[in-house]
């Protein structure tokens, strides 16, 4: 499992400096780069860290708990405390929780989610470690 960790660790590693980008981006679309291209690396980004945490899982499996963890925190921008509202302070408070709620985020969300599992099943081709089951747990 060590193989799918390091090709997980490598897309988060690609990930990253892209969706940041998004927010920065000023050529031709960049309205919609700026407010929704994010919103899909986002679902993708967080979908190879749980791929790198539990390389064993399904992907189909991991783009449900991802799409439901980007919807959950989308909702949470609806709320406004002190803990939210400090993590929120900082540009990566901003990048990880959002600052206003847009039900259209779910939209590039479930599409993020997609492509993450089609970026797993391209890299499956190229060597990418696909796991035959989760294990199973003994009670």
């Amino acid at each position: 499992m060590l193989r799918a960790r390091l090709y997980a660790l490598a897309v988060v590693l690609l990930l990253t400096p892209i969706g940041f980008y998004t927010k920065f981006y000023h050529g031709p679309g960049y309205n919609w780069v700026n407010s929704y291209a994010g919103d899909i690396f986002y679902p993708m980004f967080w979908f190879f860290v749980l791929i790198f945490l539990k390389p064993r899982m399904s992907p189909v499996k991991a783009a449900v708990i991802i799409f439901i963890f980007s919807t959950v925190i989308e909702f949470s921008q609806l709320l406004s405390f002190p803990l939210l509202e400090f993590a929120r302070s900082s540009f990566v408070g901003r990048t990880v929780f959002g600052v206003r709620f847009v039900a259209a985020d779910m939209l590039y969300y479930a599409v993020g989610c997609l492509l993450a599992v089609g970026l797993y099943n391209l890299l499956h081709l190229f060597g990418f470690p696909v796991p035959l089951s989760e294990p199973k747990r003994h009670n």
